[in-house]
């Protein structure tokens, strides 16, 4: 893709990986975080029904805290060349319920951002691309595996650092196929700055995502992890930027 419909592609996914791109029960905290979602939770992403990359997050406790990793490698080619990249790297702690600390690097075909937030007394205190912001305590980031996100009405965009303002609502259940099998869900409709459909089962564990831009149909199927998935949660950007240490 050229020209304008190109520029809108690429701005659309990186919005939507970047937004991409958080399962604990509402309540949870800590190590219930890890007995909440599977430890890797994987998606086979798709352009058209072909292969753009993938996405996964990883899930376990660290003392009384709960950490949640993002993993996302997108590569948009033509001819085996590669018309444009996306990485994005980031880790949430989550302490009492709420995001005590987050993280996050991006490779957004050759720019580069980062964004850090902290808890503190007045919320949450965010640096990001656009300045500086505080933003809720009780926010949750754009990584969607969250069960309480689909009660949301705004969220913390994890690549910009920006609060972003959205409608979510039910459309139905449906059958989709996750890990190879059919799986009872629960359909949502997200609108706002882009729009989005989910897919959550009956424990609202993220199955599913499609969305359409620059007339690309994209699509997040879920598939089991891989033997070696796990060390790639901490391997750099091509850029040679990583998380700090944790």
């Amino acid at each position: 893709m050229i020209g304008t419909s190109r520029r809108g592609f690429i701005g659309g996914l990186a919005c939507a990986g970047g937004l991409a791109l958080s399962g604990i029960r509402p309540a949870a905290a800590g190590p219930a975080l890890a007995a909440a979602y599977p430890e890797i939770l994987k998606f086979a992403v798709t352009r058209d029904g072909s292969p753009l990359g993938v996405v996964m997050e990883r899930f376990g406790p660290d003392g009384a805290d709960g950490v949640a990793e993002v993993y996302i490698d997108f590569v948009v080619g033509f001819a085996g060349i590669a018309l444009y990249r996306y990485e994005h790297r980031s880790r949430e702690r989550w302490r009492d319920g709420r995001l005590a600390a987050l993280d996050t690097v991006t490779n957004d075909d050759g720019t580069d951002q980062a964004v850090t937030a902290r808890a503190g007394s007045d919320g949450l205190r965010v640096d990001g691309m656009q300045g500086r912001l505080v933003a809720p305590a009780d926010i949750l980031p754009s990584s969607y595996w969250h069960p309480r996100f689909v009660e949301q009405r705004r969220m913390l965009d994890s690549q910009l650092g920006r609060i972003v303002e959205f409608t979510i609502d039910p459309v139905g259940a449906e059958t989709v196929i996750a890990l190879g099998r059919p799986v009872d869900t629960l359909r949502y409709a997200m609108r706002g700055d882009i729009d989005l459909d989910f897919w959550y089962d009956a424990d609202r564990v993220w199955q599913k995502m499609t969305f359409t831009i620059g007339g690309s149909f994209i699509e997040y199927t879920r598939i089991a992890p891989e033997p070696g998935d796990a060390g790639r949660f901490r391997t750099p950007l091509r850029d040679g930027r990583g998380l700090p240490a944790a």
